[in-house]
């Protein structure tokens, strides 16, 4: 990489000549990505649009991926459709079972419902239908360390700052006051093209084949414009560096010398000078509405995950939401199906990360996807990636990671919204215990559903890919908060006698929480995208585990792990993950910090 000056129009790179020659050379599009069902059955051209034109004439419902083809030899594109109606079969079970726990009316299929109000009086159901984080939830790190049952830890609260006050006080991100366009050849332009097409935007898959084609010739010709398609290439490019430099500092393998420093430096160089020109021209996505300008503003949300600054991925991020609903909303896209379906993935990836930023700052203002999600339909096919296993692989893992960030927003919702907890913690009847019961089975049958490639075994063994170690991640962050109120009944009720049903679904919480630290490693996905959650996450869980060895009723449970371990094992991550970053996120050495405190204090109760 060499860097320039704003070139005159018409300036390329020297080696542009070579792109015919590269996998990104931009090829006619022969067919439109999925058809839908009355399309299908009659064998008949589909334009892909929802609805389609052929059903808009005819006056006829278009539902996509409702009937099951009956081809044995099934292609990829109905395998992914038929994940979907899979995942939505999973969910409307949700609706069902808790419905009539609730004495409420049965719920009919998300995917295809546009009847709910989620805004309307009561309706308190709905939102447990749109999967909502509510703003009174208490399940946050920030609200255990306030709890009583933190009072026995005054060193703990001591060191305790409010969360949003110390991001609110970071340093704005620092930028050049000059632009300096930077120039790839072309082999540096596909090896970082590549990169972000194998990590993020394999997990989350918002950029189409084409698109990556018409933005590697965008690299090739020096970024001559001021356009949203070069604010998106520099972005790429950036997320590319970034992704190779977390692998690189990450490797097991890796050499220790100078020279591997020495390509540290030059990729976080490489990463830093494209966000810093694409930051220059952001303010053009920002002034616009359409599938390009959208993405520019996710990726930037990205690349401020990247930087560890959450705030500042809570504001892009926002943005790329109400783009999405308003594309959505009114259909005044370019009318291509494939620019339809990358709104629709980025809405769901915006869903995904916001519920993550939410969980733990619940006062944040939200963008409002979480009270629209079940209007809006799954993902369906999308070309991603060059090789057609890959796009696959990909659509199914963002499904799944969709589904999980879904069923978790449910047990926020109904375990953790202020008043039923309060609810919950002080009854003894079966209302909690059949209401627990049902969301386990749920995150059972999510197992379940999963791909071959995802599966994993609910322990510490090793898993067979890192897909399958972060999608077991997050199920067993799901498995435990289901399973907290048990161990929380205990803490606040701690002179009582317990029920059996109380102490092992306490016990299977306590498990969770010790293999979820445990099988935790440096995992692109959390490290690029989600260490300042992650770095929260586990801080509540060391002091889950430390009130939990000082309580009689659940030492047991926690005794057998190898619990003394934890406190060195979270430190290495963390500091080695914040580590690359010039500026430290002041709640991620909080967390470190606080997490220091606690093994000591774990040590001192062995």
């Amino acid at each position: 990489m060499t860097f320039q000056s704003p070139p005159p129009h018409g300036r390329s790179n020297s080696d542009s000549s070579n792109a015919l020659t590269t996998p990104y050379a931009a090829r006619p599009r022969k067919r439109t990505a999925h058809a839908c069902d009355a399309c299908r059955l009659r064998k008949s051209r589909c334009d892909g649009r929802q609805p389609c034109s052929w059903c808009t004439e005819n006056d006829v419902d278009c539902f996509y991926g409702q009937q099951q083809p009956t081809n044995i030899n099934q292609g990829k594109s109905d395998k992914i459709l038929e994940t979907v109606l899979r995942m939505d079969g999973l969910l409307r079970s949700i609706h069902e079972n808790l419905s009539d726990r609730h004495r409420t009316a049965s719920i009919s299929t998300p995917r295809f419902n546009s009847s709910l109000s989620p805004s309307s009086p009561d309706n308190d159901f709905a939102k447990v239908a749109n999967a909502t984080i509510p703003s009174t939830h208490i399940s946050a790190t920030e609200d255990l360390l306030n709890s009583s049952v933190a009072a026995p830890f005054p060193s703990l609260r001591a060191q305790f700052r409010p969360i949003f006050q110390l991001e609110s006080s970071c340093p704005p991100i620092p930028f050049q006051p000059r632009s300096i366009r930077p120039v790839f050849t072309t082999e540096e332009a596909e090896r970082l093209l590549t990169s972000f097409q194998l990590n993020v935007n394999f997990w989350y898959p918002t950029v189409s084949k084409a698109t990556l084609q018409i933005l590697f010739e965008k690299m090739q010709n020096g970024f001559i414009g001021n356009s949203c398609e070069d604010c998106a290439a520099l972005l790429v490019l950036a997320l590319g560096a970034a992704s190779e430099l977390i692998k690189l500092v990450h490797s097991s393998v890796e050499p220790r010398g100078f020279e591997s420093r020495q390509h540290q430096s030059e990729l976080m160089a490489m990463a830093t000078v494209c966000f810093d020109e694409a930051m220059k021209l952001l303010s053009v996505a920002y002034m616009e509405i359409s599938t390009i300008s959208t993405q520019c503003v996710f990726l930037a949300a990205l690349y401020c995950s990247f930087l560890q600054r959450p705030l500042q991925t809570w504001g892009h991020l926002s943005t790329a939401a109400a783009k999405c609903r308003s594309l959505l909303a009114y259909r005044t896209g370019s009318g291509n199906p494939e620019d339809e379906e990358c709104i629709r993935r980025i809405f769901w990836s915006c869903y995904i990360i916001e519920s993550d930023l939410i969980s733990e700052l619940s006062h944040l203002p939200q963008s409002g996807v979480a009270e629209v999600e079940s209007e809006v339909p799954l993902p369906g096919p999308l070309q991603t990636h060059f090789n057609e296993a890959e796009t696959e692989a990909s659509a199914l893992y963002f499904l799944s990671c969709i589904s999980i960030r879904r069923l978790l927003n449910r047990v926020h919702h109904l375990l953790y919204a202020d008043d039923k907890q309060k609810t919950y913690i002080n009854s003894r009847d079966d209302s909690l215990r059949g209401l627990i019961a049902e969301l386990d089975h749920q995150l059972v049958l999510w197992r379940d559903t999963l791909p071959d490639f995802l599966r994993f075994e609910d322990d510490t063994r090793e898993c067979v890919n890192e897909h399958a170690a972060f999608a077991r991640q997050r199920y067993l962050a799901c498995k435990s908060v289901i399973y907290r109120p048990y161990v929380e009944i205990i803490l606040k009720q701690i002179d009582s006698a317990h029920s059996i049903e109380t102490i092992e679904g306490a016990a299977r919480c306590l498990t969770a929480s010790c293999n979820h630290i445990s099988n935790l490693r440096s995992f692109g996905q959390t490290v690029l995208i989600d260490t300042w959650i992650c770095s929260l996450s586990m801080t509540s869980t060391m002091f889950i585990i430390l009130v939990s060895l000082r309580t009689a009723a659940l030492r047991t449970s926690v005794i057998q792990h190898q619990i003394a371990d934890y406190g060195p094992h979270l430190q290495n991550l963390l500091s080695a993950w914040i580590g690359v970053m010039p500026q430290k996120s002041p709640s991620i050495q909080q967390s470190i910090r606080l997490i220091a405190e606690m093994e000591n204090l774990i040590r001192g109760s062995l």
